[in-house]
């Protein structure tokens, strides 16, 4: 018999494993006596149980204490104020951005976490107003970076018309300290000196989504977008969390397990039993 050296004295309960396990992880218990829900089981959670092999081969299991990502971020608040006692800011569309996506967030977080549990990886999509637009189209520029006289500072690309140079669409890379309304021709590009961009906007945020939820952040944790180019000002809060199940990826593989073995592990989920048949939930 292939026992190994650990075990768990007399067990007083056994439950058949179906099939070759359950990819569908179920929180709720597999034993009728553990969750009193009526027949048939829909969990296939076994909350610990040692298993029995009854005819060897590989068997690939879920743990139990194994847990999938903890505090990912499923509701962002952009509400202007925090509503917390005392309630502090919360969203502010920022200057300098343009629209986006996957970019990073930096975090202050008013909870205490260990620095194995700081909350990180929160990635979102944003849309920005337009910083600017062509004024006038001109002739004979190239595509490429431009300058701006007057001292703002402003920087940005032009692309323009194949055939005449003149140009058709314009992107901010850094506003400096231009405002809206103010009209520049673009610098370093060639062209007939009447080409014009005209400031629209301080490149404000105004719709802010999850695109990676990031791991063991709090309710309330004000967020920063990292954007080049922006003024690194557009902020918000984080307004729900969720804690997430294991998943398929979690599992551990015992291989080549002996008939009549049973596992020296509190198992939670049997993912697949490979070519190991016959298992049985013990408690």
């Amino acid at each position: 018999m292939g026992q190994y050296p650990i075990t768990a004295g007399v067990f007083g309960k056994a439950l058949a494993i179906p099939g070759t396990g359950n990819t569908n992880i179920i929180p709720e218990s597999a034993w009728l006596f553990e969750n009193q829900q009526q027949t048939p089981i829909t969990g296939t959670n076994y909350t610990g149980s040692q298993i029995y092999i009854g005819a060897a081969g590989d068997v690939i299991a879920i743990l139990a204490g194994v847990t999938g990502a903890q505090d990912t971020v499923t509701v962002l608040n952009l509400s202007p104020t925090f509503p917390a006692n005392p309630s502090y800011p919360g969203f502010s569309g920022g200057t300098g951005y343009t629209t986006g996506a996957a970019l990073a967030t930096s975090v202050t977080s008013l909870v205490h976490k260990s620095p194995a549990n700081q909350p990180a990886g929160l990635t979102v999509d944003i849309t920005a107003n337009v910083m600017a637009t062509v004024g006038a189209a001109g002739l004979t520029y190239t595509n490429g970076a431009f300058t701006v006289a007057g001292g703002t500072g402003l920087t940005g690309t032009i692309s323009v018309n194949a055939g005449t140079g003149a140009i058709e669409t314009v992107t901010i890379t850094d506003l400096g300290t231009a405002t809206p309304s103010d009209t520049f021709e673009p610098k370093g590009r060639g062209g007939d000196d009447t080409g014009s961009i005209v400031v629209q906007s301080l490149g404000e945020v105004t719709a802010i989504t999850i695109n990676a939820a990031g791991t063991n952040y709090s309710v309330g944790d004000i967020c920063t977008v990292t954007q080049a180019g922006s003024d690194g000002n557009c902020t918000f809060a984080i307004g729900a969390v969720e804690s997430l199940m294991p998943a398929v990826g979690d599992v551990v593989r015992f291989a080549g397990v002996q008939l009549g073995t049973i596992l020296p592990a509190a198992v939670a989920y049997v993912i697949d039993s490979g070519d190991a048949t016959d298992l049985v939930a013990l408690k």
